[in-house]
């Protein structure tokens, strides 16, 4: 997905270029309300550029309040600015950008010694709540066989910022108050120590101590403090720091302009360091920098919901067509839409992913969810114009024992005649497969009902789905099957990625992903080869959006509700990954050019008088 243009990008190369020279002859000052943190910040840049800065601490919800009434260049903040904060600005007509400057990050640094931990928000609560002081002293929380390992709780002072994150995160007014004081102790030298500190990105080569690992509530997957993983909304120990600009201010300011130019050059992310102070990913600093070079961006982070609404009264139909291992989300979201909208219909006619293509193609219907190799190749043969959006991707995994070392890596062929409803009875040993597996019994733990990633398993090795065996163990609960296959060599199960990733999350012993080889070498399940189709056991999906649907108000609101911040969580929970919360904001953006695009290109009929029906989907 491009976040950038080529023009963009050139424009970025000749503002940094030219910053020292033009930030030598700026002169103006700038005036700055809101985050005394992020403000902080701020100071330090401008004294590196020569900018003088009138900036006021007045905190985030004060200063974006005053930013929205027109009074000042910037507002800046610890957190994106709400709906009802974008809705003031809009009421004002103040027309922003929002940048985000860089990241502070908790990290839980461990003796190397200490078992490793994956946090989850009650054992975080278990912790530091204050109740817990002198109640939770050893390290149970993490391993049993570690229970009398006495644990030394180091925290930073009220005043430090880490003790504020933390303290948002957990029950109670604060931490508890039995926590050792950091001056007397270092962790890499005290056994059974837990500090936490604030993390920056050199921490991550310090061999010295144990970083443990933070559970994202949604997916269930264990990360360690990275600044990828806070942008995508992961890892939670964190707060944000966020520079809002007035755009008819940046107009009217040579200063303002040369200073933002120095913010967002990714040459100045030392002195964002050395102020203390994570720096953004390089795809932020890209998305920074397109915002500032563009006039008319919108704003990418949060708060960008605000920049289309939904009017109070749908009526009409929605027909979507294409395969049905969309339809789970699509369906929920649709429901959603319709309980709040009776009059809304949305159909579903989900005949496999060729006849979706033929139906949209015939403009039959409005939107087709397709494998995205389909989708890629859109009407060809017609004039119909469509727009594919992503939904990620869908993967199986295969899960095994650990310790069957002849079952690593399987062919998608020895896959399907593993599974296959023929196989019942006849495959009953490894060695049934051929040469090269043991005389060892196969049990196989399947799933109590059939869903889409059956469908994956079975059509490994070609387009034909066959029936999935019956003659099974089953059970719908991942974590039971992945138990039972840990405890019988020559087991086998499958689950979804997310599935697998909240087995790992609980810490089961002796079970392992399977690699498959579909004719290029064995490749295992990872995020990464999910997303990019590697992984055989894979399975991507695209919208296709008639591009004349997209100017309906209909289809737009269906849309924009599917990627919500809150309603993409059905999605990933149908399976889908692939699709980071940094990029819904990017998402969106495209949605509202290509609404944009369509309403310009397919006006509404005129009324019989000769005028423009009312458009409610532009209403602000």
């Amino acid at each position: 997905m491009a976040i950038i243009t080529k023009k963009a990008l050139l424009l970025l190369a000749l503002l940094v270029a030219s910053s020292s020279l033009g930030l030598a002859q700026a002169s103006a000052t700038i005036t700055v309300i809101g985050s005394g943190i992020t403000n902080s910040l701020l100071r330090q840049l401008a004294d590196s550029s020569a900018i003088e800065l009138d900036a006021h601490d007045a905190g985030s919800a004060r200063g974006i309040d005053l930013f929205c009434a027109g009074n000042y260049d910037l507002a800046t903040s610890t957190r994106p600015m709400t709906d009802a904060e974008a809705a003031s600005c809009d009421s004002n007509e103040v027309t922003y950008s929002q940048l985000l400057v860089g990241h502070q990050i908790v990290a839980f640094s461990a003796h190397p010694g200490a078992p490793d931990a994956c946090l989850s928000a009650s054992s975080l609560d278990d912790l530091f709540k204050p109740t817990a002081s002198h109640q939770l002293t050893d390290w149970s929380f993490a391993s049993d066989e570690q229970a009398d390992l006495a644990l030394t709780l180091i925290l930073p002072a009220q005043d430090h910022i880490a003790y504020a994150i933390l303290d948002n995160l957990v029950l109670g007014d604060g931490l508890r108050l039995d926590g050792a004081d950091a001056s007397l102790f270092a962790v890499g030298e005290t056994p059974g120590a837990l500090a936490v500190v604030q993390w920056s990105q050199g921490q991550a080569a310090d061999n010295t101590v144990k970083l443990l690992s933070l559970q994202d509530a949604n997916s269930g997957q264990c990360l360690s403090p990275a600044v990828e993983a806070v942008e995508n909304g992961q890892y939670t120990a964190a707060q944000s720091l966020y520079v809002y600009l007035n755009r008819a201010r940046l107009e009217a300011s040579e200063a303002l302009l040369r200073f933002l130019e120095f913010v967002v050059a990714p040459a100045q992310s030392g002195l964002i360091e050395a102020a203390g102070v994570t720096p953004p990913s390089e795809a932020i600093y890209e998305l920074n920098a397109d915002l500032l070079a563009d006039a008319e961006a919108m704003p990418l982070f949060s708060g960008d919901e605000s920049a289309f609404r939904i009017p109070p009264a749908l009526q009409g139909t929605v027909r979507i067509v294409g395969a049905a291992n969309a339809h789970r989300p699509l369906n929920s979201l649709g429901e959603q839409l319709t309980r709040n909208h009776p009059q809304l219909q949305i159909e579903f006619d989900l005949a496999g992913s060729s006849a979706g293509l033929a139906a949209l193609c015939a403009e039959a219907a409005d939107i087709a969810a397709l494998d995205a190799p389909q989708a890629s190749d859109g009407c060809a043969d017609t004039d119909v114009l469509a727009l594919p959006f992503p939904m990620g991707a869908q993967a199986t995994v295969l899960v095994g024992n650990a310790s069957d070392d002849f079952s690593t890596c399987l062919t998608s062929e020895q896959i399907v005649q593993i599974w296959r409803a023929e196989s019942a009875g006849v495959v009953e040993q490894w060695a049934d497969l051929g040469e090269g597996f043991p005389q060892a019994p196969l049990l196989l733990f399947g799933l109590s009902l059939l869903d889409a990633h059956t469908d994956i398993l079975l059509g490994a090795a070609g387009d034909v789905i066959s029936p999935v065996r019956r003659d099974t163990e089953q059970d719908f609960d991942p974590n039971y099957r992945a138990a039972a296959v840990a405890n019988v060599p020559g087991a086998l199960t499958y689950m979804t990625w997310a599935a697998y990733e909240e087995v790992l999350a609980n810490e089961q012993a002796n079970v392992r992903a399977l690699a498959v080889d579909e004719g290029a070498g064995c490749i295992a399940p990872t995020a990464a080869s999910i997303s990019d189709g590697a992984y055989a056991l894979s399975r991507g999906t695209s919208l296709l959006v008639r591009e004349a649907a997209l100017a309906d108000i209909n289809v737009q609101s269906f849309l924009w509700t599917l990627y919500g911040d809150d309603s993409w969580s059905q999605v990933t929970r149908a399976g889908f990954i692939g699709i980071s919360a940094l990029e819904l904001p990017v998402l969106r953006r495209e949605l509202q050019m290509a609404f944009q695009t369509a309403e310009a290109a397919y006006p509404p009929p005129a009324d019989s008088d000769g005028t423009e029906p009312a458009d409610e989907a532009n209403s602000e």
